[in-house]
């Protein structure tokens, strides 16, 4: 990823756009150290290599072959965890590592806890700990950990995960009620985004709509508007687009402009990675021309 060389954006066609200042949000990063986001913006910049950057990642996974405490700033455990694994994978794409021993029980991990049908929840082990976020119980409807599981797994090659995953979204997608967040619909999109199956561009195109609902309502998080932003630039079409300048002014919008991290409802420990995931959204949006270099 290149550095970004620009002060603000004004992007939204119309008007302008929520300045987003680079600038601020490093000085904001730099002034709330938080060992994952140093070593991404280090390797982001080139600062380390790709040993050096596995040597620091590694050190968060667990014995199980999850991802443990850290990588999510809400989970404080020593047991591998399904959320923690869904944020681990996000970041290895991003990075463009996709190989390694670390990779490789990363995915046997996924291949032990997925349940018959395809699906994870969160695993015993990590519910049971009392300091286990609340929003790691599972729910009846499993399709958000499942579709980006499965979703990021088919950038490692692990086409079992995605085809059994496939199998349960398409068995629970109509069943599902309307979800009260965003996020069964962008995981969605990032399972099936790519599919040429006329029953999997349904779902897709079903998820897209509803998930444009959410952003023309502004009721996403700053935290999730950047992956929400990656996995729509994955789909490499004109026709997201508009969704993405509308996150693009979401993110902008959610800078404070007093210290120039992103704010987050999450809560003030999500702040740095919501500050650096930002930085590297408007750095994609930037490559698609969809943001000036001013």
């Amino acid at each position: 990823m290149p550095h970004i060389p620009y002060d603000y954006y004004d992007v939204l066609a119309g008007g302008k756009a929520h300045a987003f200042d680079a600038e601020k949000a490093y000085q904001f990063l730099a002034s709330h150290p938080d060992p994952v986001c140093e070593a991404r913006l280090a390797h982001w910049r080139g600062d380390i290599d790709d040993e050096a950057f596995w040597n620091i990642m590694g050190s968060y996974q667990g014995t199980n072959g999850g991802f443990k405490g850290g990588i999510d700033p809400d989970y404080k455990g020593e047991v591998g965890s399904i959320h923690s694994t869904i944020e681990a994978m996000r970041i290895f794409i991003a990075h463009q590592l996709f190989e390694g021993p670390h990779i490789t029980r990363m995915l046997d991990f996924l291949r032990a806890t997925a349940l018959p049908d395809g699906s994870w929840q969160e695993i015993p082990e990590v519910l049971a700990q009392p300091t286990c976020p609340a929003w790691y119980q599972p729910a009846k409807f499993r399709i958000c950990e499942t579709a980006c599981l499965a979703g990021y797994a088919l950038e490692f090659g692990a086409y079992d995960l995605w085809t059994n995953a496939v199998r349960f979204i398409r068995q629970n997608w109509l069943q599902m009620p309307d979800a009260h967040t965003a996020h069964p619909y962008w995981a969605a999109i990032l399972l099936l985004g790519r599919s040429t199956t006329s029953s999997d561009r349904s779902i897709a195109l079903d998820a897209l709509d509803n998930l444009n609902a959410f952003v023309r309502n502004r009721k996403i998080d700053a935290y999730d508007c950047s992956a929400i932003v990656e996995i729509l630039i994955g789909l490499d079409t004109s026709e997201v687009d508009d969704t993405l300048l509308k996150l693009l002014d979401m993110l902008g919008a959610a800078q404070n402009l007093d210290d120039g991290g992103i704010r987050t409802e999450y809560g003030d420990a999500l702040r740095p990675s919501a500050t650096f995931n930002a930085l590297m959204a408007v750095a994609l949006l930037m490559q698609r021309g969809l943001v000036e270099n001013h």
